[in-house]
């Protein structure tokens, strides 16, 4: 459930030069630095070294890093979305769902494998797992007024788009151009309008 909202909101984008105390992302009164993004980024292809990545899609470079950051601004507004829906995620919750994901996976040793092949990083997998349980409770909670399954996807974008904006977000221009219609980072325009697409 939770990638189809990911997908929608996740997006790449290019990086240029800027020092990595700097501030990556802001979202509210809250700053992200560039410095914790990356962070994420080098244990993913650190991570990459140690299981077989031949038949896997990665991301690479500035789209990793694009992925990254935007999973960070994700992550901050679900977690005011369940603030303002009195939704409570325990520490218990999350164990729950990770045992069950790793029982999925056959257990402990498939787990390195999985996260690579979703380019997560493994200080980042309770959080995402955070994320998966706010969603299905979104979720959950509006196809239980009525919605179908498609609507109450569709409202929870919504949700994180409109939080968005409320919240103001706003993104180091080394990762891109934040877009709030859709709630993602997109790709910047490297060649300063040098290149347009052909008629």
């Amino acid at each position: 459930m939770i990638k189809k909202i990911l997908s929608t909101l996740i997006v790449a984008f290019l990086v240029t030069s800027c020092g990595s105390m700097t501030t990556g992302v802001s979202i509210g009164n809250s700053d992200i630095k560039s410095s914790e993004i990356q962070k994420s980024v080098d244990e993913i292809l650190t991570a990459r070294k140690t299981v077989d990545t031949s038949q896997m899609q990665l991301v690479e470079g500035p789209e990793l890093l694009r992925n990254q950051a935007q999973f960070v601004i994700v992550k901050r507004i679900l977690d005011e979305i369940a603030l303002d829906n009195n939704l409570s995620v325990t520490s218990a919750d999350v164990a729950s769902r990770r045992a069950d994901a790793i029982s999925r996976l056959g257990g402990e040793g498939g787990l390195p494998t999985a996260l690579v092949s979703a380019n997560l990083a493994a200080s980042n997998l309770d959080s995402y797992l955070r994320v998966l349980i706010i969603s299905d409770l979104l979720i959950s909670n509006l196809a239980a007024s009525g919605l179908s399954e498609e609507e109450a996807t569709t409202q929870v974008t919504k949700l994180v788009t409109d939080k968005a904006i409320k919240l103001g977000v706003k993104v180091n221009t080394k990762y891109g151009k934040w877009n709030p219609n859709t709630a993602t980072i997109e790709a910047a325009d490297t060649t300063g309008g040098a290149v347009t697409p052909a008629p």
